[in-house]
């Protein structure tokens, strides 16, 4: 994340700011939706094997993405006031760079499935090198939408392209082509959205490249894209472990899991975070303030997402077999231990905010580089123990290192661990509770679908969980519901 840019909004009105708000909030909620909806029917459709192929190869592709896509992409929407020399500097640097990654990676398809015993990988890689070129042709365009707030061409162009691409994945799946229905649900994901960010967007690339862009472009995008290489191997050195020990069928197993999970927490981490972090960024000056702001947002963000994570936690086997079928059912212990990592994802998101907010990026890399190194030694003891053993190392490291995070941005606001600690009590207490509650319940219940059993369950859990916290921490959830309540009136008189 880039932060302290002083960008100039004086011909931006409210009403344009609330709009684009509303916009990208439908853009990242409807998308990962219907993101997730189209998984889960492509997961009913295919076997675990073919997923975890794709999810493997999909591993070059985000680290193109990553490290040569976004690192350009981030240096041109980093700059004060961008200019249209500056957009077209990044067109073709990411052009050529995509171009590149997407031609090495053709040419090593085939040594990379002879090395790693994986069959069909190289129909994914190939496949997967149109995305790469198709990718480098549309980010810039992206990133000129949104240096200019235009959030709602973002969001039909996510849309339509999710859906249309979901169409054709479908299709192919039902149809019998295995790997290629997943390949050719990415592919033609990443044209329709090509196209609607050609059409959408009224900026073009010149012919005409200015050197000094390129070079202050280039100078900017080197650090982003060493942390690019980091966060790669932080976020993704698990799958790696998986599928060289376990193969195809359990990277498909550990994925299908983490996904789930990081669904979750994204939706619901991210939508919060953006408005806690434009809420710190403007209390720099006020270190009491920042206390309080944390603490809160720390309270109503456990209070929602403990119990979430529980019920996934005591759950699993249920949803499991409910959303994805009997075979997915060896995922269901993999999804229940790594439920606590999205939890202390949704919390932790408020750390990182806290750091960059307050001048500290340096901290932010120093955590980032901590994380991908233990996870990579995590991962090496764990690894031959199986995806068990892995899933409950995942778990370790993020329970272990998560102080550190939370150490930092207490020592920067000078807040003391029991205002932190007590903040997390209720959620944590009725959490338990409702997890005690719904797991005996679980045994009890006698065999009958698992809609139906979901839907019993889902009710105890949430009526325990209320009884709970309104009995120990009622002040909050009168808060919170007067919150609500406010800002529902708000919206209906505009």
């Amino acid at each position: 994340m880039v932060t302290g840019l002083q960008l100039r909004h004086e011909n931006i009105k409210p009403r344009s700011i609330v709009s684009g708000v509303i916009w990208s909030a439908l853009d990242s909620a409807v998308g990962q939706a219907l993101t997730l909806a189209i998984y889960m029917i492509m997961a009913r459709l295919l076997s675990p094997q073919i997923l975890g192929i794709v999810a493997t190869g999909a591993l070059a592709l985000e680290f193109c993405r990553a490290v040569l896509i976004e690192s350009i992409a981030i240096a041109v929407q980093a700059r004060a006031e961008p200019k249209d020399e500056d957009y077209t500097a990044s067109f073709w640097l990411i052009a050529g760079l995509s171009l590149f990654a997407a031609l090495a990676l053709f040419a090593s398809s085939g040594a990379i499935e002879r090395f790693s015993g994986l069959s069909d990988i190289a129909i994914v890689l190939k496949g997967f090198c149109i995305v790469v070129a198709v990718q480098g042709l549309s980010r810039t365009h992206e990133a000129w939408l949104m240096r200019n707030q235009l959030f709602r061409s973002l969001a039909i162009r996510s849309l339509s392209s999710i859906s249309v691409g979901g169409a054709v994945g479908i299709g192919l799946a039902i149809q019998g082509y295995g790997v290629v229905a997943l390949v050719g649900q990415l592919v033609s994901t990443s044209l329709i959205s090509l196209v609607s960010l050609w059409i959408l967007t009224p900026w073009r690339p010149r012919l005409r490249v200015s050197r000094q862009a390129v070079v202050e472009l280039l100078s900017y995008a080197r650090y982003v894209a060493l942390t690019g290489i980091t966060n790669f191997a932080n976020a993704n050195s698990d799958l790696i472990f998986v599928t060289w020990y376990t193969g195809a069928a359990g990277a498909g197993l550990y994925s299908l899991a983490k996904r789930l999970v990081n669904a979750v927490s994204t939706v619901i981490g991210n939508a919060l975070n953006r408005v806690f972090f434009a809420t710190i960024a403007g209390l720099q000056h006020d270190r009491e303030a920042s206390r309080s702001t944390l603490v809160a947002f720390v309270m109503y963000t456990s209070l929602l997402t403990a119990p979430i994570f529980a019920g996934i936690a005591v759950l699993a086997p249920d949803l499991i077999t409910a959303f994805f079928g009997s075979k997915w059912s060896e995922a269901a212990p993999l999804l229940a231990i790594m439920s606590i990592t999205g939890f202390l994802t949704t919390i932790g998101l408020y750390n990182h905010s806290v750091i960059l907010a307050f001048g500290k990026p340096h901290w932010q890399t120093w955590l980032t580089l901590i994380y991908a190194v233990s996870n990579i030694a995590i991962f090496i003891l764990a690894a031959p123990f199986g995806l068990i053993a892995i899933a409950v190392g995942y778990v370790a490291r993020a329970l272990l290192l998560y102080p550190l995070s939370a150490g930092a941005s207490m020592r920067i606001l000078s807040l003391g661990i029991r205002p932190y600690a007590a903040a997390l009590m209720p959620a944590l207490a009725g959490s338990a509770v409702m997890a005690c509650a719904v797991a005996g319940a679980s045994v009890a219940m006698p065999a009958t679908s698992p809609w139906l059993r979901l839907a019993a369950l889902v009710l105890l859990g949430s009526s325990v969980y209320l009884v709970v916290v309104v009995a120990i921490a009622r002040p909050a959830v009168v808060r919170i519901c007067q919150e609500i309540l406010s800002r529902v009136r708000r919206s209906s008189r505009t």
